[in-house]
């Protein structure tokens, strides 16, 4: 049985306190054994700095507990790419997630001029160990197939990356409810049942051309679970707006991230900077505890600016937020304009 997110989930807010500010388009993190960890910005997006994208790495701060020294920068000049004239909505697009296994720490990057990469972390720089045409977003290590899987959310593909071996299709999604693509965006390695947990975002519906960039279905996200071995897949949760990252809990808790409440406000071809929502409603995102052997749902955290991974750290999470282009202005709930900023927030469990 499928988990489906009530329309008034209970609430459970957690206390949370930003770790890092000041960053740009942050996403993927990686949780290191020294406590450390590893983090892509995928850029500023901002067209006089088209090499903005970096690695950094934020160090526990001994002083204070659940805190972090300032990133320092391991990595840097990958490109970022500004979507916003082809989608009409805030997305920048480059480095994306950070996985560890098998004793390395590997980078996914989405590149449409240079070609997209999985970086090997261990070399300074960065050196490619695998290749591919298109979108590369989230990634993870499955440790019984000891192999790379990674989701495109352009083909709707989940794919797997062997060392000496060609990118490997494990399972292509279909089409949701209404003929939309399915958009994977993060997956997980479930070690239970040995297959992934992938959100899906839910495409655009393209049926009203006034509404470009922004014609999506409501609620119509999903988590599926995608066994590798035979692209077997369930539905896990349904009824999600938008879903982003993904944290599976020792106990068997998922977290799952929505990146905004609704939509609004493209950025039109002729935007000159005006301060609009940019597609995602800014700072209406939450984080869902789901119970996948109970199907309870409780909220943890609301006000979320347009979150996209999640990162488990002992006794909590980590949260990117943020996404955009660096420095322009963007409403706020109480009808205030802020400068649009890169931020993680920690949010205990």
């Amino acid at each position: 049985m499928s988990i489906h997110i009530p329309a008034q989930p209970t609430e459970t807010l957690r206390p949370s306190q930003w770790i890092a500010e000041g960053l740009l388009n942050p996403r993927g993190l990686c949780l290191q054994a020294d406590g450390s960890l590893l983090l892509a910005e995928a850029g500023s997006g901002l067209p006089d700095q088209p090499f903005s994208g970096r690695i950094s790495r934020l160090a526990p701060d001994p002083q204070r507990p659940g805190a972090y020294l300032r990133g320092e920068v391991v990595a840097q000049g990958f490109r970022a790419m500004n979507m916003q004239a082809r989608m009409l909505r805030d997305e920048i697009m480059g480095l994306s997630d950070i996985a560890s296994g098998d004793g390395r720490c590997l980078a996914s990057q989405t590149d449409y001029v240079g070609g997209s990469k999985l970086l090997d972390l261990q070399y300074s720089p960065p050196e490619p160990v695998f290749h591919s045409r298109g979108n590369l977003n989230a990634l993870c290590y499955h440790p019984t197939r000891r192999s790379w899987l990674a989701v495109k959310p352009d083909t709707n593909q989940l794919v797997e990356f062997r060392d000496g071996e060609e990118e490997r299709v494990l399972a292509q999604l279909p089409e949701l409810d209404q003929d939309q693509e399915a958009v994977p965006v993060t997956l997980v390695y479930e070690p239970e049942t040995d297959a992934v947990l992938i959100s899906l975002f839910s495409g655009e519906l393209q049926g009203d051309p006034a509404r470009k960039g922004i014609d999506f279905a409501d609620f119509a996200g999903q988590v599926i679970r995608v066994h590798p071995a035979n692209g077997q897949m369930e539905v896990v949760i349904r009824g999600l707006q938008l879903p982003t990252g993904l944290a599976l809990c020792p106990n068997g808790n998922l977290l799952v991230l929505e990146l905004c409440s609704h939509l609004q406000q493209p950025l039109p071809p002729g935007w000159d900077g005006e301060p609009l929502h940019g597609g995602f409603t800014r700072f209406s995102g939450r984080l869902l505890r789901c119970n996948l052997h109970n199907g309870h749902v409780e909220v943890l955290a609301r006000g979320l600016d347009t979150p996209s991974n999640l990162c488990l750290v002992p006794g909590a999470v980590v949260v990117s937020e943020g996404m955009g282009l660096t420095g322009r202005q963007v409403p706020t709930p109480d009808n205030r304009v802020v400068p649009l900023s890169g931020r993680l927030r920690r949010v205990e469990l």
